[in-house]
């Protein structure tokens, strides 16, 4: 693992890596939870086919980026305005993958002009008010959805014990994760190392797991964010065979924004880690 990049937004360190042609139009990618900046290199060459400089930051908490612990869904637009100010993109795309949409719905409604597109990858959308929102997510997400809001402490003890296991054992964290998933992820899996694969969640969890379990506590609560401020075109691609974020919530992030802004693109035989094959085309929705 290469070391991040770091900028400084207030004192405050944000780790980030750096992917595509560096000299184009910049991409925030926001990771899932638990996820991390580390593992998007698949997106290096397409962003260098596109002219796109992708950026996938680690949020406060998580993997090297320092705690922010009073921070919400909808103040992550600031976060990444003044990481856009940091890095010198007056204008810029982001893209939302699995619990990473929550907050390219905060950049959509909460960015104003500077805002060229926003789109969500298997985005998760809100669970905390509408009904039978929990229905079709895997088992291990509401676990610890459940616990990050009722009992955070047993939460932090069982993503420690997690952590130690795939590290000790990484094929039994793949096997583990296998079982919530469509054939279309399970071919994924197999064709990555276990180690790789449960990469990317041990980073997550470097400085403990308040960063992650703060994801999971404001995914399950309201998001707050102004839905008719949304003013730049929004791309919603969702696989029809994701185990772990049903086509409903795709769905239901459509009928939030204003009307004519969004667009769901539905992903045939897609699941919640294939849908990455479908990459490039994302992509193409971000370019200005």
């Amino acid at each position: 693992m290469t070391d991040p990049r770091i900028a400084l937004l207030g004192g405050r360190r944000v780790a980030y890596e750096e992917y595509g042609d560096p000299t184009g139009h910049t991409v925030f990618v926001f990771h899932g939870t638990p996820d991390s900046r580390i593992g998007k290199g698949y997106l290096d060459p397409l962003g260098r086919e596109r002219n796109l400089r992708i950026v996938s930051p680690d949020r406060p908490g998580i993997g090297r980026s320092d705690p922010r612990p009073d921070r919400t869904v909808a103040s992550y637009a600031g976060e990444v305005l003044g990481l856009a100010d940091a890095l010198g993109a007056e204008r810029f795309a982001v893209l939302g993958y699995s619990g990473g949409g929550p907050y390219a719905m905060a950049c959509a409604t909460g960015c104003g002009p500077r805002l060229t597109a926003a789109a969500t990858m298997a985005g998760a959308g809100p669970v905390d008010d509408r009904e039978g929102a929990r229905e079709g997510l895997s088992k291990s997400d509401l676990e610890l959805l459940d616990l990050a809001l009722r009992d955070p402490r047993a939460g932090a003890r069982q993503l420690r014990i997690q952590k130690l296991a795939v590290q000790l054992f990484p094929q039994a964290g793949t096997r583990s994760m296998a079982g919530e998933l469509d054939e279309p992820d399970r071919a994924v899996l197999t064709a990555v190392s276990a180690r790789e694969t449960m990469s990317s969640f041990v980073e997550s969890l470097r400085q403990g797991p308040g960063g992650v379990l703060l994801d999971y506590r404001l995914w399950g609560s309201p998001w707050e964010l102004d839905w008719t401020a949304a003013t730049a075109p929004v791309h919603l691609f969702q696989g029809d065979r994701d185990r772990m974020v049903p086509m409903h919530h795709a769905e239901d992030l459509a009928g939030r924004l204003p009307a004519g802004l969004a667009t769901l693109h539905v992903v045939e035989g897609a699941g919640h880690l294939s849908i990455v094959g479908s990459a490039g085309e994302v992509l193409d929705s971000l370019v200005p």
